[in-house]
């Protein structure tokens, strides 16, 4: 081999070296490029004191007040915080990834002579920032702009021009119940087509106190008290009205009035129908709303519906005593050990501390009713003047709970608890599981 040809490999195996360590082994591969890219502006959300937005030849204004945003221009009132803080979080994060030099010919192209959406930002300290937005590149995925008056051509992420080219519906606060929570209501009554319904929050959830005292299911409720809180009007119709009849609000016949922790009061009230939808009035606004059919309908509830259909109450670590009797056992009573980690039979007396299945016995009263029956027909009220299955619970506090089971009733039986005026529609599995034999709830027979 020559030593020229030596040479060359030689100097091809420094070379492939370097490029190794200087490039390959830090893990940055060569093709990757350097990201360029840099913020639009340096600021942080609590320095902006005042948007001024213009799109389509309207102007919407908003100023920060006591860490909450009111629109100013060309109405005043509440701004929608959730709109709001979509462009704000775009505006403090926006990156320029790009800038390109144009001709007053590409401005154009780039749909920046006449831009879509201008946003004017004024800061605490009194500096001001401005950005234009025209038209989206060749992806979709982002917009032409013009940043605090530059020459340049900025390329910049879309999602800025999506939560900026809103209408005035969008940026307004539209919220049904004016913002509030469910941890802002401590009680809640409906005026329903069929008639009052009053709510009151306790500690161990809702509880309906009107037109009858019963637990609330907490499903229903906690739906019906999310939706209302979280819902939004599909349109503010007028900023405020004389004539409230006009709408239907005089003598509204639905609506809903929470009771806040704070003291206060504040009601819902609907009002005439109109294009599938409904007129709607807070009572400590004066803007005329328009809401779904669904909203009307959530706050057009049935008694039925919202009361909760847990049969007993009962946990099983407070469970002191058991007594049963079913078409196999003329007689069961069990009784947890010193520990309560078992149950043990205290009669018959032939299984005496014998262990009981705790599964057996507990697990059916987990079942729901599908309905309460506030009026028992004489038929219904006959089958449970002969229960077939008869349990008593007795807890901790010394209280018994009995629970009277019917025979069946085609696929259906009904359940009675003791102190209550309530009867029970429930599958009738609930028969079938409690008329176990006795060598099947007591184990080592």
């Amino acid at each position: 081999m020559k030593k020229s040809t030596l040479l060359l490999l030689a100097l091809a195996v420094i070379g492939g070296a370097l490029v190794y360590y200087l490039e390959i082994k830090p893990g940055k591969p060569r093709d990757e490029e350097a990201d360029t890219s840099r913020e639009a502006f340096k600021l942080t959300r609590e320095e902006i004191q005042q948007i001024t937005l213009t799109r389509g030849g309207q102007t919407f204004a908003f100023e920060n007040k006591d860490n909450k945003w009111l629109m100013t221009q060309p109405v005043s009132g509440t701004a929608d915080e959730t709109a709001l803080n979509s462009l704000i979080g775009d505006l403090v994060s926006v990156k320029i990834t790009r800038d390109l030099k144009a001709s007053a010919e590409e401005v154009k192209s780039y749909g920046l002579a006449e831009p879509k959406v201008k946003i004017d930002l004024k800061l605490k300290d009194g500096k001001s920032h401005s950005i234009q937005l025209g038209g989206k590149d060749f992806s979709e995925s982002n917009v032409y702009a013009k940043v605090d008056g530059s020459n340049d051509v900025s390329l910049i992420a879309a999602s800025l021009l999506t939560n900026a080219d809103k209408g005035l519906n969008d940026w307004r606060d539209r919220s049904v119940f004016g913002g509030l929570t469910d941890l802002d209501i401590k009680a809640l009554k409906l005026n329903t087509e069929s008639g009052p319904i009053a709510l009151s929050k306790a500690e161990n959830g809702w509880n309906i106190t009107a037109p009858l005292n019963s637990a609330a299911e907490e499903s229903e409720t906690s739906s019906l008290i999310s939706e209302i809180t979280a819902a939004k009007a599909s349109e503010i119709v007028a900023d405020a009205a004389d004539d409230l009849g006009k709408y239907g609000l005089t003598k509204a016949k639905l609506g809903a009035t929470a009771t806040l922790t704070a003291g206060n009061e504040r009601s819902l009230l609907i009002g005439a129908k109109v294009d599938e939808m409904y007129y709607a009035k807070l009572s400590d606004r004066p803007a005329i709303l328009k809401i779904e059919k669904a909203l009307y309908d959530k706050l057009n509830v049935k008694l039925s519906a919202l009361r909760s259909k847990t049969i007993i109450k009962v946990i099983q670590d407070d469970a002191t005593r058991v007594e049963l009797k079913n078409p196999n056992i003329p007689q069961l009573i069990v009784e947890p050990d010193k520990e309560h980690t078992k149950w043990l039979v205290k009669a018959p007396a032939d299984k005496k501390d014998k262990e009981a299945s705790a599964f057996k016995l507990f697990t059916p009263l987990q079942s729901k009713a599908e309905e309460i029956l506030d009026k028992v027909p004489p038929a219904v009220a006959a089958k449970l003047a002969k229960p077939v299955v008869v349990m008593s619970i007795t807890t901790k506090d010394g209280k018994t709970h009995t629970v009277r089971i019917s025979d069946a009733d085609g696929d259906k039986v009904y359940v009675r608890v003791d102190g209550n005026p309530a009867v029970y529609k429930v599958a009738k599995v609930w028969l079938d599981s409690l008329s176990f034999k006795l060598d099947e709830v007591v184990t080592g027979t």
